[in-house]
């Protein structure tokens, strides 16, 4: 009776400490989660796209269990979790790649707004009367930029105030060379408009120089890009032609760390070779 009672009490205590730490890990993932996916609401709320918590939530979590599933069905348990692991950070990526598309459509749309503003200035109007005009008559996404900064003109911060915001809401140095040569005119006094001029010849002749570095380096990075995705290609298509031939290295320990170095090193090998071939103007 003792025997069984001792088994008993045993049973108990694994059961009761298995869902203590299940409590604690899905309390923290939850966490985790709820954190990433106001990151990624807050970050679409910057490049004015709706996005809710909760929506962001569960996209989050649909491509992490799609991406175990996918794993699992390719090589069990231990590639489930890699790709598990890989999903967790294709938000992330995604995010960042829309946010940069979108900083360098206004990076390309500057200079005609400086152009305008610059006009504006010279038949009498105001700065906040040519900021309005950008935001009225420029497109999208630096119409929409402008007139954040109106809008908050409007709802009673100051000008100077809000134009750091923009700087700070748009990480471009031609942004941040504008935002303050009009900070400085203002408390120094100047001509405006013929100094939206002078950044936007400034802005053209850096365009052209990087056009040209980037006409050269191009032959470099696809060189680049085709060479560390040869292996992933290669590895695909002995999978489809003899899918036995490719098994150990996703069923084996051996072949799980014969896979991670690969991935370490050619990561390694794209990141050096974009930053050879890169050239800050």
């Amino acid at each position: 009776m003792l025997k069984y009672l001792s088994i008993v009490l045993f049973a108990a205590s694994v059961t009761g400490f298995i869902w203590l730490l299940y409590t604690e890990i899905a309390t923290w993932w939850g966490r985790r989660i709820h954190r990433y996916a106001s990151w990624v609401a807050d970050e679409f709320d910057a490049m004015f796209e709706d996005m809710s918590i909760a929506r962001a939530t569960r996209l989050i979590t649909i491509v992490i269990l799609s991406s175990f599933l996918l794993g699992y069905l390719t090589g069990g348990l231990v590639p489930a979790l890699l790709f598990a692991g890989a999903g967790y950070f294709v938000p992330r990526v995604f995010v960042t790649y829309q946010r940069h598309r979108r900083l360098e459509a206004i990076d390309d749309q500057l200079v005609d707004a400086l152009r305008l503003m610059a006009n504006a200035i010279q038949a009498g109007l105001t700065l906040q009367q040519a900021l309005e005009l950008g935001a009225r008559e420029m497109k999208p996404p630096i119409a929409d930029e402008l007139g954040r900064v109106i809008k908050e003109i409007e709802l009673g911060r100051l000008m100077d105030e809000a134009l750091r915001r923009f700087a700070e809401r748009v990480p471009l140095a031609d942004v941040r060379l504008t935002t303050d040569s009009i900070l400085i005119l203002r408390e120094t006094g100047g001509n405006l408009s013929e100094t939206f001029e002078v950044i936007a010849n400034t802005v053209v002749e850096r365009k052209k120089v990087q056009g040209k570095i980037k006409s050269i380096t191009a032959q470099g990075m696809t060189q680049g890009v085709v060479v560390c995705l040869m292996p992933i290609a290669l590895m695909l298509l002995f999978s489809i032609i003899d899918p036995n031939y490719m098994r150990p290295f996703f069923t084996t320990p051996l072949g799980w760390m014969m896979l991670l170095v690969v991935l370490v090193l050619d990561g390694m090998g794209l990141f050096l070779m974009f930053k050879l071939v890169k050239v800050n103007v």
